[in-house]
């Protein structure tokens, strides 16, 4: 339970407590077994998935047909899915899950819910997975600025 916290304030840290604690009690547990695909490419899943236990690979396919890791596997406390949930035009690459990975959940019914609660609860959720996605980029600013 307490790494479910801990996965959840990385994911929304713009969230306040009992935010939290809800959507951690009202997300759907899911697990997915050794090569599973979470998400696919240009799929829109509707759902933001953050990772309890496990590593998910970031793949694209290439024209070729072979798979191009994008960044080193994502993990416990890591979100994926946020991009697509987002803007709804669909996933960046494909989520492969690097052994058994354990996740939860988020989709958008529960999204709806919280608004309906507080208005502000969108704006907050967004701001949370936007300092995701920034703190990906930086990540990725200093691996091609430093390569190897």
């Amino acid at each position: 339970m307490w790494m479910s916290r801990i996965a959840f304030e990385r994911a929304f840290q713009e969230l306040t407590d009992d935010e939290i604690a809800y959507v951690m009690d009202h997300a759907r547990k899911v697990d997915f077994e050794d090569g599973a695909t979470l998400i696919r490419e240009g799929e829109d899943a509707g759902i933001i998935l953050v990772i309890l236990d496990g590593k998910v690979r970031v793949v694209r396919l290439q024209r070729d047909g072979r798979e191009k890791e994008l960044s080193d596997p994502l993990m416990a406390g890591d979100t994926v899915g946020e991009m697509s949930f987002m803007d709804g035009i669909g996933a960046s690459a494909t989520l492969i899950a690097a052994g058994p990975v354990t996740a939860q959940s988020v989709d958008k019914a529960l999204v709806e819910e919280m608004v309906g609660r507080d208005a502000s609860f969108r704006q907050r959720l967004y701001h949370s997975l936007l300092l995701t996605v920034i703190r990906r980029l930086r990540v990725l600013d200093y691996k091609l600025a430093f390569p190897g």
